[in-house]
C-alpha cells in the first residue's frame, strides 16, 4: 500500500501540476520532438483539430495586415484563419479530451490576447530560417506541397531557390512575434537537438528539458527528464534529421545569395549571422 501511494505521490507531482499549455510552432522547427516531450511529461496527448479544418474563412489582403482583426485567430499564412467562435469550440473540446492543443498558427496580437484571457502559455522553438526552409523542401519530398509551383519544379535547386524568393522573408517575419510574446516559452532548436544536432552537447539539451518542466511548474528529476528525451527523440511521424546548420548541404552560391538578399537582415537580428559575410 505504501508503495502504491508513493508512485501516486510522484504521479500528481510529475502530472497533474501541469499548467494549461499549448503548442504553437513554425512548421519544420522541431515540433515533431516536442509533442512527445511533452506528452512523456505531462501524460497528455496532442490533439490536432482536424474536425475544424474546414471551418476556415477564407479572407483577401496582406497576412500581416490581416492578423490584427479581432474576428480571426490564424492558424495559418495561406490564409485561412479560424474565427474566435471557432477556437472557443475547438478550446472546449481540447479541454473534454485532456489533450493539449497544437497548430503552426504565425503570431498576431489577436491570438496573442487569446491565450492571455485563457491564462495559458504556448512553446514556440527557434530555429535558423536557412535549416527551416531545407528541412522543408525534404518534408515535401513526401508530403503534398501547399505550393503548387513547388511540385511542378524538378530540381531540388529550383524548388529551394523558389521557395527562398516567394516563402522565406515572409514566414520568418510571420512567425518571429512569438519569439518576444510573455506567453511563450521559448526552445532554442540547436540546444533541443543536443550532441545528434552537431552544434551543441547533451548538457545543454538537458538544459532545455529543465527549462520545458519549468514552465510546465513541474518537479520532474533530472534523470526522469532524461529518459524522457531519450524516449521521445526521433520518435515522431515527421521527425527527419535533426542536423543544425543543415543547410550548408543544399546550398550553392546561388542560393546564399538570395538569402542575404531576402532575409539578410533577419538573421542578424536573431542572432545567426554577425553580418552578410557568411
Amino acid at each position: 500500500m505504501a508503495k502504491y501511494f508513493f508512485f501516486l505521490i510522484i504521479f500528481i507531482q510529475t502530472h497533474l501540476s501541469a499548467v494549461e499549455f499549448v503548442l504553437f510552432t513554425q512548421p519544420k522547427t522541431g515540433t515533431h520532438l516536442l509533442i512527445p516531450i511533452l506528452n512523456g511529461l505531462t501524460g497528455k496527448k496532442v490533439y490536432w483539430a482536424k474536425e475544424f479544418q474546414e471551418e476556415v474563412v477564407s479572407v483577401e489582403g496582406d497576412f500581416l495586415k490581416v492578423s490584427s482583426d479581432p474576428k480571426f485567430l490564424f492558424f495559418s499564412m495561406w490564409p485561412t484563419p479560424w474565427t474566435s467562435s471557432v477556437m472557443d469550440r475547438v478550446w472546449e473540446t481540447n479541454r473534454i479530451k485532456g489533450t493539449f492543443l497544437h497548430l503552426h498558427p504565425p503570431y498576431s496580437p489577436v491570438m496573442e490576447e487569446y491565450l492571455k484571457q485563457k491564462n495559458c502559455i504556448s512553446f514556440f522553438i527557434k530555429r535558423d530560417p536557412r535549416d527551416q526552409i531545407t528541412s522543408l523542401l525534404n518534408h515535401y519530398k513526401n508530403i503534398k506541397c501547399n505550393d503548387k509551383q513547388v511540385e511542378i519544379l524538378e530540381s531540388d535547386d529550383e524548388k529551394l531557390m523558389y521557395m527562398i524568393k516567394s516563402d522565406l522573408r515572409k514566414e520568418t517575419i510571420a512567425y518571429r512575434g512569438w519569439l518576444k510574446s510573455p506567453c511563450c516559452c521559448i526552445l532554442d532548436f540547436n540546444k533541443l537537438m543536443g550532441a545528434h544536432g552537431g552544434s551543441a552537447t547533451d548538457a545543454e539539451a538537458m538544459g532545455q528539458m529543465q527549462k520545458i518542466a519549468a514552465a510546465l511548474q513541474l518537479k520532474v528529476s533530472n534523470k526522469r527528464l532524461w529518459k524522457i528525451y531519450k524516449k521521445s527523440f526521433g520518435t515522431g511521424w515527421n521527425f527527419f534529421r535533426g542536423k543544425t546548420n543543415s543547410w550548408k548541404e543544399y546550398f550553392t552560391e546561388a542560393h546564399k545569395q538570395a538569402v542575404k538578399l531576402e532575409i539578410g537582415d533577419l538573421l542578424i537580428e536573431l542572432g545567426y549571422e554577425k553580418d552578410l559575410n557568411w
